[in-house]
This record gives C-alpha cells, structure tokens and sequence, in this order.
C-alpha cells in the first residue's frame, strides 16, 4: 500500500471521554469519513485484538491512537486534534462543540479523576 492510498486507523475505545474528544473534533471538522475505526468497549470481543494489535508499538496502549501512516503511530488526543487540524487547515476555533466538550465535561471528568486518583493513594 503506498502513503497516497493508506487511510488513517482511528483506535477508540467506547466510553472514553478522550476518544470521544477525538471522535468530536473529527466529526465537527467533517472528516470522519476519512478515518478507519477500530472501536471496543472494555471487555468486549475486539478488546483483545485491539490490544495485540497495538502491543508491539506501545508499552501500554493508551486511546485514542491513531496509525498516522503505516507503521506510524500517535496517541494523545491533544496530539492527534492538532497534527490533523493542521494536515486538514482545521480552525479549532471553528469548533464550537468541540470547544463546549472541552471547556465543560472533560474540565469535570479530569477534576474527577484526579480526585479519585488522590483518595486511593
């Protein structure tokens, strides 16, 4: 397969506040359609494979990833939202639900992560 005919490999994982950030920006932007998908929930079937799948470019898989070009990969969906956006020419300030996500449920869901991440030590 040459770079001109590959297509990006979206790794998400159901749930995840940071996949669903990923998945915003690029439904927003409108170019989801230029993505594949490989999307699991914990514990389902594809979990596994998913993860195999990943395990020899990564220690510990983390979602979103993406297989930016063939044996390529990057995470992070700060990351992934700024490499596309500039790829694309995507104004992030074009994105108000994107922008909405980020200012208001994902501030909460961090805030509450790093409260229970505080009360376990």
């Amino acid at each position: 397969m040459s770079q001109a005919d590959f297509r990006p490999i979206a790794y998400v994982k159901d749930r995840c506040p940071w996949s669903l950030k990923f998945r915003l920006f690029l439904l927003e932007a409108g170019l989801q359609d230029r993505f594949d998908f490989r999307e699991f929930a914990p514990g389902d079937d594809r979990e596994a494979a998913i993860r195999a799948e990943l395990a020899p470019h990564f220690t510990q898989p983390t979602f979103p990833t993406v297989q930016i070009a063939p044996d390529v990969y990057m995470r992070e969906s700060d990351d992934l939202i700024a490499h596309y956006a500039a790829v694309y020419g995507v104004d992030l300030a074009s994105l108000p639900t994107l922008d909405q996500y980020v200012r208001g449920p994902l501030v909460t869901i961090a805030e509450l992560r790093a409260e229970i991440a505080q009360l376990r030590r």
